[in-house]
C-alpha cells in the first residue's frame, strides 16, 4: 500500500459518503483489520455511528468481515476492500457503458443498484416505478434485468461475498482438517490445498447464474423434442436456441430468461474492467493502422466477451477465422482500408452481378487484416490453429503489457519531457545497457544522457543492475547497466497518479468550498426558475466555477484511465485483488 493511496481512499470516501464513513474507513485503511471496539477506540465515534458506517462499507463492499475466536467468544474483524474504494472514481465510465451496451432501461437498474450498494429486484422495481406501471413497461424492465444479469453486469449476493478469499480458505482448511482422524501431515495439507484451489477454479469458470431461471419458452422448447444448438448473436455471445428457429425466435429464447424477485444482486465490477480493457485495445490498434484493424479486433473481442469473466483471464477462447467475418458489422468499409493490388478492371471482373466479387474482396480485407494483426509485434492477437481458415486468440497479459508501456511513457512525456521518455523505451527495448551505449541509441551527450538516466532512476522509472569483475565486489570494478524493471516501473507509476488523482480531489473540494454560498443560491427553487435574480458578477463567478471544475472532472477521468492501464488490467494484478477481496 502506497501513502499516496491512502489519502486517495479517503479522500473518495468523504466525497461519496461523508465524514462519518470516511473516519471509519480511515482507520481501517491505516491499520488494518480491527473489531468494532478498536474502531470505538481509535475513532472516538459513537457505537452507533461506527456501526452505521460499517454497516455502509459492507453494503457497497468497500469492507469484508471476518469471525475470530477469541477465549469464549466470537469477535468480528472488518478490513477496508481499497482496490472497491479505487473504483468509486470510476463510477461514470460504468454508467456511460451500461448505457451503451444495454439501453435507457438497463441504465435504470444499473444506477439504483450502484446507489445502494446490493438490492433486490422487487425493491428496485418499487424504487424506479415500474411496478405502477403497464405490461408493457414491466416487460421492459424484466427484459432489461435478464440481459444484465445474463451479461453478468449484476451478480447475485451471496454471503461469501463479504468474506476475503484467504478466510475463506482459511475456513475450508479448517473444515477439511477436521474430518481427518489425526493432525495432518504436510502432505495431508498439499493435498487438501489442491482440492481447495480447484473447487475455487471450478466455481470461478462456471456458466451457472445465480439467481436466473430458466424462461418459459425455453422450457417449452425442450419439451417439444426439439435439438437445441448453439449460435453467435449480432452481439458475440452464445445463444442457445431450437434447431429451427428463426430470427425472431432467437431474440425470444435469449430475452425470456426470469430473474428471482427475492434475490439481491451487487455490481460486478470485474467484469466491467473487461469492456473498458477491450475498449482501450481496440483504440490502441485503430490509432497504430487504422479503425477498419480496429473494427476487425474489435469483432474478436465481442466473440471472446462472453467466456471472460475477468482481467484474470491470461487468454482468450479460441474464435474461428469464419465467425469473425460473419460478425464483422455490415458497414464496416473493410475493402478501402487495404490495398489489395487490384485494378479497377479487375475489380469489375470479379463482380459477376450477384455480389460474389464484393464479398470475396471483403474477405480477403478481412483476412489481410488479421494476418496484419497476427504478425504485429506486440503480440496481442495470435493464431493457435491452422484448421480451415485459421483460428485466433488475444493474449490479454500482452495487452495489458502493452497499454500500460504506452501509459508509462504517456506520463514520463508530461511530467519530465519527450527525451527522457525516449531513454525509456530504447532501454525497454533492448535490455540492459551501459551508458555509452544508452547515449549513442538515444542520440544524445553523454552527460545530458547520465542527468537524465539519474532523474528517471530517483523516481524509479529505470534502475541499475551491478556486474562484478572480480570476486571480491569492489565497487571501483563493477560493470554499471541501466534496465527497466517493469515491477518498479508500475510502482513508480502509481505513486505519481495517486498523488496527483488526491490533488484533483483535493482541488475539486477547495473550489466548491469557496464557492458554496454562490452554489447554494443557485440551487434555490426561485433563482432556477427566474435566473435574472443573480447578479452578473455572480453569473460569471458561477460559469467561472462550472468551468474549473469542468477541468478538474475531465482530468480526473484521465488519471483514472491511467490507473486502469497501469495495474487494474493487469492478469497478475487482478488475481491478486480477487485473492485480497
Amino acid at each position: 500500500m502506497y501513502t499516496q493511496q491512502a489519502e486517495l481512499c479517503q479522500r473518495l470516501l468523504r466525497e461519496h459518503y461523508g465524514p462519518l464513513v470516511e473516519a471509519v474507513g480511515a482507520v481501517l485503511i491505516r491499520e488494518g483489520r480491527l473489531h468494532v471496539g478498536a474502531l470505538l477506540r481509535r475513532t472516538g465515534l459513537g457505537p452507533l455511528s461506527v456501526r452505521q458506517a460499517l454497516a455502509v462499507l459492507v453494503q457497497h463492499s468497500l469492507a469484508t468481515h471476518a469471525q475470530a475466536r477469541e477465549g469464549a467468544r466470537m469477535v468480528t474483524y472488518y478490513s477496508a476492500n481499497m482496490h472497491g474504494i479505487l473504483r468509486l472514481q470510476r463510477a461514470g465510465l460504468y454508467l456511460a457503458l451500461v448505457e451503451e451496451r444495454m439501453g435507457k432501461e438497463g441504465l435504470a437498474v444499473f444506477r439504483a443498484v450502484l446507489l445502494h450498494g446490493c438490492l433486490s429486484i422487487s425493491a428496485a422495481r418499487s424504487q424506479l416505478g415500474f411496478g405502477q406501471l403497464g405490461a408493457a413497461a414491466k416487460k421492459k424492465f424484466n427484459i432489461a434485468v435478464a440481459k444484465l444479469v445474463r451479461e453478468r453486469f449484476l451478480v447475485a449476493v451471496e454471503a461469501k461475498d463479504a468474506v476475503t478469499r484467504a478466510d475463506r480458505t482459511i475456513q475450508a482448511e479448517a473444515s477439511e482438517i477436521a474430518k481427518l482422524d489425526g493432525p495432518p501431515t504436510a502432505k495431508d495439507l498439499q493435498k487438501i490445498r489442491e482440492r481447495i484451489n480447484v473447487r475455487d477454479d471450478e466455481e470461478y469458470h462456471s456458466t451457472a447464474i445465480v439467481g436466473l431461471k430458466r424462461g418459459a419458452a425455453q422450457a417449452a422448447t425442450d419439451s417439444n423434442g426439439g435439438a437445441p444448438k448453439v449460435i453467435i448473436g449480432p452481439d458475440g455471445r452464445a445463444i442457445i436456441v431450437d434447431g429451427g428457429a428463426d430470427g425472431a425466435q432467437e431474440a425470444a429464447a435469449a430475452d425470456n430468461d426470469a430473474v428471482d424477485d427475492k434475490q439481491c444482486f451487487r455490481v460486478y465490477f470485474d467484469r466491467l474492467d473487461v469492456f473498458l480493457r477491450n475498449k482501450q485495445v481496440v483504440n490502441y490498434f485503430a490509432d497504430k493502422y487504422n479503425e477498419a484493424a480496429g473494427v476487425v479486433l474489435k469483432t474478436v473481442l465481442r466473440l471472446t466477451e462472453a467466456q471472460t469473466r475477468t482481467c484474470r483471464d491470461r487468454m482468450s477462447e479460441r474464435v474461428t477465422a469464419n465467425q469473425i467475418m460473419q460478425n464483422i458489422p455490415a458497414d464496416a468499409r473493410l475493402e478501402e482500408a487495404v490495398d489489395m493490388g487490384d485494378s479497377v478492371f479487375m475489380q469489375g471482373a470479379m463482380d459477376d452481378g450477384d455480389g460474389s466479387g464484393a464479398r470475396a474482396r471483403r474477405g480477403r480485407a478481412a483476412f489481410a487484416l488479421l494476418e496484419l494483426l497476427r504478425t504485429d509485434a506486440s503480440g496481442v492477437l495470435s493464431r493457435a490453429d491452422d484448421r480451415g481458415s485459421g483460428v485466433y486468440r488475444v493474449n490479454f497479459e500482452r495487452a495489458a503489457a502493452v497499454l500500460r508501456d504506452q501509459c508509462v511513457d504517456t506520463l514520463i512525456v508530461e511530467r519530465y519531457g519527450s527525451v527522457h521518455a525516449r531513454i525509456v523505451r530504447v532501454l525497454r527495448d533492448q535490455q540492459k545497457l551501459d551508458e555509452k551505449t544508452v547515449s549513442h541509441l538515444a542520440m544524445l551527450p553523454m552527460d545530458q544522457c547520465r542527468e537524465r538516466l539519474h532523474e528517471l532512476s530517483l523516481a524509479g522509472f529505470v534502475a541499475t543492475v551491478e556486474i562484478p569483475r572480480t570476486a571480491d565486489r569492489n565497487p571501483s570494478r563493477m560493470f554499471y547497466l541501466w534496465h527497466v524493471d517493469p515491477h518498479r516501473q508500475v510502482c513508480a507509476a502509481l505513486r505519481l497518479v495517486f498523488q496527483t488523482l488526491s490533488n484533483v480531489i483535493q482541488r475539486s473540494t477547495a473550489e466548491t468550498a469557496a464557492r458554496a454560498a454562490l452554489l447554494d443560491k443557485s440551487r434555490r427553487d426561485d433563482v432556477v426558475a427566474d435566473p435574472s435574480l443573480l447578479a452578473p458578477s455572480e453569473r460569471r463567478e458561477l460559469r467561472t466555477a462550472c468551468s474549473i471544475r469542468q477541468r478538474l472532472d475531465v482530468a480526473a477521468l484521465r488519471l483514472d484511465r491511467m490507473l486502469l492501464l497501469v495495474h487494474d488490467i493487469s492478469p497478475r494484478a487482478a488475481a491478486a485483488a480477487a485473492a485480497a477481496s
